[in-house]
């Protein structure tokens, strides 16, 4: 059922059967380059390791975002309608 992965055929990877995802706020720490922000979004996985372990994997440096795709003329004056004086 599980099996460990490797890039280079040296050290085993391990892997995680996801049950499930969520994230949380944190403070940043050591892993985070965003240091000018009091709190940084971290992902947790669940799940059961490639080792047969409960895990909960901690992933840092993924930041939300959205995309809008507009596909109208925009010139420089719309823009700064939406930009805070």
């Amino acid at each position: 059922m599980y099996r460990t992965i490797s890039l280079d055929n040296k050290e085993p990877q391990l892997c995680v059967q996801i049950n499930q995802i969520d994230y949380t706020l944190e403070p940043p720490g050591e892993l985070d380059s965003a240091e000018s922000h009091s709190r940084v979004p971290v992902i947790r996985i669940y799940g059961a390791s490639s080792f047969g372990e409960t895990a909960c994997v901690h992933v840092h440096q993924v930041y939300p975002y959205f995309f809008v795709e507009y596909l109208d003329e925009l010139d420089h004056d719309h823009g700064m309608l939406l930009l805070p004086t």
